[in-house]
């Protein structure tokens, strides 16, 4: 609990307020006796913390406090126990927030674009949460300054403040070992430094077997940033960012070999000034750069798929009294997966130019106080979206409303958002299957009505929290791929033919209770969503379930502290399961296996229920280090969830329709830290 005196403020205030009858009267008819008055409140130790627009900010030193994966604590992974976040399964990448796709959702650094975010098959993110001082998600359209996207945002944020000292930390796990260095150099310069590397074949090598074929599989990612306090006004920050997945899997529904190699490069340079008056610029320069080759070797032919996406850009935004204007242009080179082949029989030339387009945008937001706790904040965005082919302008306007009195909040928001790329492809299964695209003559930028209410409440002294979100968004303009990887072996392969066309809706609510003060803390949540689509195909025209969707879902994150050296902390995950297209029938025809399948998306998998633990225990080094030992277990309870459903062919030429569930069921981890 935190204790302060008032007296010295309230001798300042009587004596304001008595100061035209002090000076109109003898100074000896006045005398003072006050005593010391302590006023008392809770701390809130919750590091999630959400403003009155539904923003969140997660402190990453808190990572470390919750269950780890193989001794990761991953930001992205944790992100999807927050209410309105799906829970996604072991094999998917990506996010998806309040119903939208992954493509929806803009992932960045500090602003920057990254298009692709996950290692191990979706399992776990490239960010390393020690080289950054705090997540912000924000689930849908803040104002006219966010993004061009449908969705929400996931920005993860640098430290800015000069270290005092050299400080860092080092975790060691059993598939991979991280490190973290702060070096000042002088009062006004530092540089950052992270390195995370794996060793996942060198340990699990028996356990990486599927269908009785070796996965190898490794990763990497490095984080520079250097930063220079030019004056009390001015901070320069420059960042860095590489990392590279490579893996070698066995697909058995199309008896084949696959190889990949992925990975993001990013470089950004970043000014921010504030001065006396309040007023706040931010100004950026990027280039960011995502690509991959994903290669497939199959009897009697190999061919490989290249694809990736790089932007050119600057983004620059200025804040005052009320006001926030900026703009944000980019230039995107995007390479569509294309084929390179060779095969004994003759096949149909796939290879797909690169894609040039130019996205610019200004905005405009100005916040007006109604009353002493009411506010209204507009914003429009303009953008200017070139393509060779084709030019298209929008208008999206933005309005909300806030009222907030430091013990409860409501806002209500009411927005339009264009998007101009799309991410698509034959599979979400963490495997770099899925491209990106542009808008063009012949696919309509992808737009959304967005109508969100927010509202929270401190109760009991501020020790605990309520907060209610309702959302709704109408989508048009969606696309979905309807092909798979034999599209490029059994007829000329065209990609807008593989492409369907669309619309959709998203709607539902969440609730969550934090405990932000005492031992223990956490929050417990319930989300409701039902994400709908409809496509111009046959067995897609009615309104079915998105492939991602899970109407309920309930989340539980603790973290108990036991004296100063023990804390244990748990999460609990339980959802619905999520659709999928049955088979109805199965034949053999000149033994070829053929499968007929049912109404799409009509049934689902079972639910999907996780318990995490784990317990940890620190102490004290010489010159205020700390070390500290994590003991993790993921799926405690060793349920076997359902991920997805596969033909499965066996030696003796029989086969089955089948679920298939994660290769371990529980998966234990310790994992060592060092913090100096």
């Amino acid at each position: 609990m935190r204790k302060f005196s008032l007296t010295y403020i309230l001798i300042i205030l009587f004596c304001a307020l008595s100061s035209s009858a002090y000076s109109q009267e003898d100074e000896s008819a006045w005398t003072f006796s006050l005593d010391s008055i302590t006023v008392t409140g809770f701390r809130n130790r919750l590091p999630v913390k959400s403003d009155v627009r539904g923003v969140t900010l997660w402190d990453m030193s808190s990572m470390n406090l919750l269950p780890q994966i193989l001794g990761n604590a991953d930001p992205m992974h944790y992100a999807q126990m927050l209410p309105g976040i799906q829970t996604n399964n072991e094999y998917r990448s990506g996010i998806n927030i309040e119903g939208c796709d992954n493509q929806h959702n803009l992932i960045t650094i500090d602003g920057v674009p990254i298009y692709n975010v996950n290692h191990l098959l979706g399992f776990f993110s490239t960010f390393n949460s020690t080289h950054f001082q705090s997540m912000s998600i924000a689930k849908g359209v803040v104002g006219a300054d966010s993004p061009n996207r449908i969705g929400g945002q996931m920005d993860m944020l640098h430290m800015t403040d000069i270290p005092d000292s050299i400080n860092g930390n080092v975790s060691v796990g059993l598939i991979s070992s991280q490190g973290t260095l702060h070096l000042p150099f002088g009062k006004k310069t530092f540089v950052s430094l992270s390195l995370r590397g794996s060793y996942l074949n060198l340990l699990y090598s028996r356990w990486m077997k599927a269908d009785e074929q070796q996965v190898k599989y490794s990763f990497y990612d490095v984080n520079v940033t250097l930063g220079h306090q030019v004056d009390k006004h001015n901070l320069l920050l420059f960042d860095l960012y590489s990392g590279s997945d490579t893996g070698i899997f066995s697909e058995s529904h199309y008896l084949a070999d696959m190889k990949a190699r992925w990975g993001n490069n990013m470089g950004a340079l970043h000014w921010f000034y504030k001065n006396d008056d309040g007023m706040v610029a931010r100004t950026t320069a990027f280039v960011t750069d995502y690509r991959n080759i994903f290669s497939l070797e199959m009897q009697n032919m190999s061919f490989r798929l290249p694809s990736g996406i790089t932007d050119f850009g600057m983004k620059s935004d200025l804040m005052w009294k009320g006001w926030n204007v900026g703009f944000v242009t980019s230039l995107h080179q995007i390479r569509p997966q294309s084929l390179n082949h060779h095969a004994d029989f003759k096949m149909a030339d796939a290879n797909i130019d690169k894609t040039h387009s130019l996205e610019s945008s200004l905005f405009a937001n100005y916040e007006y106080p109604l009353t002493e706790h009411l506010n209204i904040m507009g914003g429009i965005r303009g953008t200017c979206f070139v393509e060779v082919n084709h030019v298209y302008t929008t208008l999206d306007p933005s309005l909300r409303f806030l009222f907030d009195n430091s013990t409860w909040n409501v806002s209500a928001t009411y927005a339009l958002r264009h998007q101009y790329l799309f991410q698509t492809g034959f599979s979400d299964s963490g495997l770099p299957t899925e491209f990106w695209m542009s808008s063009s003559k012949d696919i309509k930028p992808q737009y959304a009505h967005e109508f969100s209410v927010n509202g929270s409440i401190y109760l009991f002294g501020r020790r605990y929290r309520v907060g209610l979100d309702l959302f709704y968004r109408r989508l048009y303009n969606q696309i979905a791929y309807k092909g798979s990887v034999l599209d490029y072996v059994n007829r000329e392969y065209d990609m807008n033919s593989a492409l369907l066309h669309g619309n959709g809706e998203n709607y539902g609510f969440s609730l969550m209770l934090n405990k932000c003060a005492g031992a223990l803390t956490g929050w417990l949540s319930y989300t409701y969503t039902h994400a709908r689509r409809s496509f111009d195909e046959e067995r897609r025209r009615d309104s079915y379930p998105a492939s991602h969707e899970r109407p309920h879902e309930l989340n539980a994150v603790a973290a108990y502290a036991v004296g100063k050296h023990w804390t244990i902390g748990g999460t609990i995950v339980y959802a619905s399961g999520t659709p999928f297209t049955p088979a109805q029938s199965l034949y053999l025809l000149n033994n070829n296996i053929i499968m007929k399948y049912g109404k799409y998306n009509s049934a689902r998998l079972q639910p999907y229920m996780r318990l995490d633990l784990s317990v940890n225990y620190k102490w004290k080094g010489k010159k205020k280090s700390e070390h500290g030992i994590n003991f993790s277990l993921y799926n405690t309870t060793s349920r076997d969830n359902e991920l997805f459903y596969y033909l499965r062919t066996q030696k003796d030429g029989s086969f089955a329709y089948r679920p298939v569930t994660f290769i371990l069921n529980a998966l234990p981890s310790i994992s060592y830290y060092y913090k100096f």
